[in-house]
């Protein structure tokens, strides 16, 4: 596929993406007094994002739709074919539990994929503190010895950290930490994107809320066919280098582990005449993207606390060059519940574990 198309699809995910990124990790706190626009109402849900003590969500993914047409003498068909055969309706579901104090985090990740190779893979991983526990699945394409499927692969972030030669870096992963640079990255993002040109309050009763959701206000970020152009560029020319200027501090380079001198090699790739080809090229998007639907809906509570959140893509894409095209279209969603309350783990702190010192000497 022609690489400007995959990339005017990516940065139009990613743009998405950031601009609810400071609504993952919330918890329910008393709203102060905002303007209820759009902007007000996403930058209040991103406040409460600094008081989350614990809370359970549960995530899907599903691609509803994949097509691609690409010409039968090509050498890709038969791959191709396979591999949208199996994407298709594929889902992607994560149930994460999290508390604060002490910390602890169990993520129970499933992949439902469909077609010929139909198969379910789950995968749970629990993270305390200092160590990450990672289940073996039992997958049928990936035969492994029966006496470690069903065991947890235990990882010591300290001694991984040692073993390397590096410090072990405690507050890359506090989630307090990635709270705040996850509010001060919708912060800077939500300010680059033009409110009434991307945002809009929706009705609640017209949102399609799931069974169980109360919400007071809905907003929405969405992109269409007419200003995917000023979106794209948007985010390269505005949003990213604001978003690079706040890491690039002491405190967030330590965190994330990267150098003044990569965030300042960063910034200036996008004023470099790869930036100046991509404007050439977004010029050309109407030729070979159109954009059916791409909505992000948020919808908060009383307290400004986003309950849930929804995303809706439906595009299609034709490459002249390769003689290929196609279309995508997929949903998905978060819902949080039991925040800030006592959380039960259903996996709790594995026992029956491998560490990577064992692993490694099963030479498997």
């Amino acid at each position: 596929m022609n690489k400007k198309l995959f990339g005017s699809f990516g940065a139009l995910v990613m743009a998405g993406t950031l601009v609810l990124s400071g609504c993952g990790n919330n918890a329910a706190s008393p709203a102060a007094k905002v303007e209820e626009t759009p902007k007000a109402l996403l930058k209040a849900s991103v406040a409460s994002a600094m008081t989350a003590t614990s809370y359970q969500m549960d995530s899907n993914f599903t691609l509803n739709e994949l097509t691609v047409a690409v010409p039968p003498s090509s050498a890709d068909t038969a791959s191709v074919d396979q591999v949208v055969s199996m994407l298709k309706g594929a889902e992607f579901n994560v149930k994460t539990v999290y508390q604060g104090e002490p910390m602890q985090a169990e993520m129970n990740l499933e992949v439902k994929l469909k077609g010929d190779m139909e198969m379910t893979i789950k995968l749970p991983i629990v993270m305390t503190k200092e160590k990450m526990y990672v289940k073996v699945p039992n997958i049928a394409l990936l035969p492994l010895p029966e006496n470690l499927v069903g065991k947890f692969i235990e990882i010591d972030m300290k001694e991984l950290a040692a073993e390397q030669g590096t410090e072990f870096n405690e507050a890359m992963l506090d989630p307090k930490n990635s709270q705040k640079l996850s509010a001060d990255v919708s912060a800077a993002v939500l300010d680059s994107f033009d409110e009434a040109k991307y945002f809009k309050k929706v009705a609640v009763g017209e949102a399609g809320l799931p069974e169980g959701v109360t919400a007071e206000d809905v907003v929405r970020f969405e992109v269409t066919n007419d200003n995917v152009k000023d979106a794209i560029t948007t985010l390269v020319n505005v949003a990213l280098p604001k978003v690079i200027d706040t890491i690039n501090t002491p405190e967030y380079r330590e965190m994330t582990g990267v150098t003044e001198q990569e965030l300042n090699d960063a910034k200036k790739e996008l004023s470099t005449k790869d930036n100046a080809e991509m404007n050439k090229n977004l010029d050309e998007l109407k030729n070979y993207l159109t954009v059916n639907t791409f909505q992000l809906d948020t919808a908060l509570n009383a307290d400004k606390f986003p309950v849930h959140q929804k995303m809706t893509m439906d595009i299609n894409f034709q490459d002249t060059e390769s003689s290929t095209s196609g279309k995508v279209s997929m949903t998905g969603s978060s819902t949080y519940s039991k925040v800030n309350e006592k959380q039960t783990f259903e996996v709790g702190i594995p026992t029956d574990t491998v560490t990577l010192d064992e692993l490694e000497n099963m030479n498997y």
